[in-house]
C-alpha cells in the first residue's frame, strides 16, 4: 500500500512537472559569439546567434530588421509572428511546422521560444524570407544570399510545393538540377530556375472587394488622390515602414495605403495584398488612380509581386522606390526596367 503510495505521488509530479514546464527547457542551447551578418558578400550588421542540438538558430526580430522586415505585430497568446517588407506578409508560430509566405504556406524547422525571444534556423529563415541563409566557419559570419538562387528542402516538401512557392514549375525545377524523378530529400540544395521565368500572375484572378467610403464620383476621388500623392514628393523610403512613420517614411505600399485612405479608399497593407483587389485592367485601358504592379527580380527570385505604384495618367506612374523615396516616373512603361518588370493593373476606385 505504502509502495503504491508512493507511486502515485512520484507520478503526479512527473505530470506536473510536464504541464507546467515551459517549451524551451530541456533543449540545451548554446550561446555563440557574436556572428557579422553579409548580404551578398557585403558585411552589413552583427547578430548573437545561438546552438540548439548542432543546429545554429537566429533571433527571429533582429534578422527581420537586418533583411528589410521593418513592420513587425506580434500576437502574445499564440506567439505568432507577422512580419512584411512592405512587398509580402510572413506568418511563423513558435514550434509549428508550416508557416505563410504571402498566400502560399511554406514547410519550416519548428521556430523556438526561448528567453522570451522567438529564434529560426538557417535554413527556416532561408525558406521565410526568399533567401540563401548559411553560417561560414571560416569567420564565423552569417552569410545571406538574397534574392536566393538555391533552395534547401524542408521536411514535408514536394517538387511541386517548391515549384507554386517559386511561381515556376517542377519540370523546370527538373532541368535546373538534372532530377530524373520527383524524388527528393530533406537537407538537399535545388538550385532555383532564373528568375525571368517567375512571375506571380494569380492576383489577377483575385478581386476581392475594396473598402471604398467616399461617395464621390470615381473621377473626381482618382483626381484628389493623385494630388494627395503629389504631396509626399521627397519623403524618404524605409522597407517594411510603418504606419506611424508616415509621412516622413514610405515603402511603396504603405504609401498607396496611406494616399488612398485619406479619401476613404481602405487597401491592405502589403502589396501583395492590394495585387488580390479590385478588378483587373489592361495596360491599355489604364486611368489615372489605377494601381500598377511590377515583379522586383534584385530583391525577390520567386517572381513576387514586389512593387506597386499609382498610374496618373499620359503614362506616368508616381510611387515610392528604393532608390529615390516618392516621385514621379514619367512614361514609365518606355523604361527599360518598368518595361520588363511589369506585372498587371487594378482598378480599386469604382
Amino acid at each position: 500500500m505504502k509502495k503504491h503510495r508512493i507511486k502515485s505521488i512520484v507520478t503526479c509530479l512527473f505530470v506536473f512537472v510536464l504541464l507546467f514546464t515551459p517549451l524551451s527547457i530541456g533543449h540545451a542551447y548554446e550561446k555563440v559569439p557574436t556572428a557579422g551578418v553579409a548580404i551578398n558578400g557585403e558585411m552589413v550588421d552583427g547578430i548573437d546567434p545561438i546552438k540548439l542540438d548542432g543546429t545554429y538558430y537566429l533571433p527571429v526580430i533582429y534578422l527581420s530588421k537586418i533583411l528589410g522586415y521593418n513592420d513587425i505585430r506580434f500576437e502574445s497568446p499564440t506567439k505568432t509572428y507577422e512580419l512584411t517588407d512592405g512587398s509580402t506578409a510572413v506568418r511563423l508560430t513558435m514550434g509549428g511546422t508550416r508557416a505563410r509566405r504571402g498566400d502560399e504556406y511554406i514547410n519550416v524547422e519548428p521556430p523556438r521560444w526561448i528567453e522570451e525571444t522567438g529564434y529560426v534556423s538557417l535554413d527556416a529563415a532561408s525558406a521565410l524570407f526568399n533567401a540563401f541563409i548559411y553560417f561560414k566557419p571560416e569567420n564565423g559570419s552569417i552569410q545571406v544570399e538574397k534574392p536566393a538562387t538555391k533552395y534547401r528542402v524542408q521536411r514535408g516538401d514536394t517538387l511541386w510545393a517548391i515549384a507554386q512557392a517559386h511561381h515556376t514549375t517542377v519540370q523546370a525545377i527538373k532541368a535546373k538540377n538534372e532530377l530524373g524523378s520527383n524524388l527528393i530529400y530533406p537537407g538537399q540544395i535545388l538550385k532555383l530556375p532564373s528568375w525571368e521565368g517567375a512571375k506571380e500572375m494569380e492576383p489577377i484572378k483575385e478581386e476581392k472587394p475594396v473598402g471604398d467610403y467616399n461617395p464621390a464620383p470615381a473621377k473626381d476621388v482618382a483626381a484628389a488622390i493623385i494630388e494627395e500623392a503629389k504631396k509626399y514628393i521627397g519623403a524618404g523610403y524605409k522597407f517594411g515602414a510603418t504606419y506611424h512613420e508616415a509621412p516622413n517614411l514610405f515603402d511603396c505600399s504603405s504609401y498607396t495605403q496611406f494616399v488612398y485612405g485619406k479619401h476613404g479608399i481602405s487597401l491592405p497593407r502589403n502589396s501583395r495584398q492590394q495585387a488580390a483587389v479590385g478588378t483587373h485592367v489592361a495596360v491599355s485601358d489604364l486611368q489615372p488612380g489605377d494601381l500598377v504592379f511590377f515583379s522586383t527580380p534584385d530583391l525577390y527570385s520567386d517572381g513576387r509581386v514586389g512593387h506597386l505604384g499609382i498610374y496618373m495618367g499620359n503614362g506616368d506612374m508616381i510611387h515610392a522606390s528604393s532608390s529615390r523615396g516618392v516621385h514621379i516616373a514619367e512614361n514609365f512603361l518606355d523604361i527599360g526596367y518598368w518595361q520588363n518588370n511589369y506585372l498587371f493593373a487594378k482598378r480599386v476606385i469604382d
